[in-house]
């Protein structure tokens, strides 16, 4: 055979095994929006307010992904899956932490319960929610985790006065 047909028939079936692929992949669609104005961030469609002193330090997302085995590498949340998170960590000049994260689904999939592990359910700033209360480097550490919207929000602070401040 000519090794011009050769070569054809091999472009031809790396071209339809590349569109088969890219035709059987699951696609997720998600976005992330985070805004800070004045002490005022939003993430991920979601208001809250951070106290005078505290400074940003760090923002990451995290995403669902494909790992080695082609098997989901699931992000969650204290146990609750979700597609992607966004995390925003601040500090002030004491070394106090505030770490708030959002998770979402993919393809406006809504995230319909939580239940946290050694947490107890506690209303603050009126969401209902659960609180886990730790010790962190041997301070006193706050986690709330609610649902609003249909995503997953984690508050971290070494206080509930705190947490309820964020939540405004």
């Amino acid at each position: 055979m000519n090794i011009k047909k050769i070569l054809i028939i091999g472009l031809v079936l790396i071209a339809v095994s590349a569109s088969l692929t890219a035709l059987s992949a699951e696609t997720k669609t998600t976005s992330h929006t985070k805004i800070l104005e004045n002490n005022k961030l939003t993430l991920d469609d979601i208001n809250f307010i951070i106290p005078d002193g505290y400074k940003e330090v760090e923002t990451e997302t995290d995403s669902t992904e494909i790992d080695d085995d082609n098997e989901n590498d699931t992000e969650d949340i204290d146990g609750t899956p979700v597609d992607d998170s966004t995390k925003c960590e601040f500090k002030n000049s004491q070394g106090d932490e505030i770490e708030i994260e959002v998770g979402i689904k993919a393809n406006n999939e809504k995230i319909e319960s939580i239940n946290p592990a050694n947490s107890e359910q506690k209303t603050i700033a009126n969401k209902e929610g659960y609180l886990i209360k730790d010790t962190n480097d041997g301070k006193e550490q706050f986690k709330f985790e609610y649902l609003e919207n249909g995503k997953i929000v984690k508050i971290v602070a070494n206080s509930e006065d705190i947490i309820g401040q964020i939540i405004g």
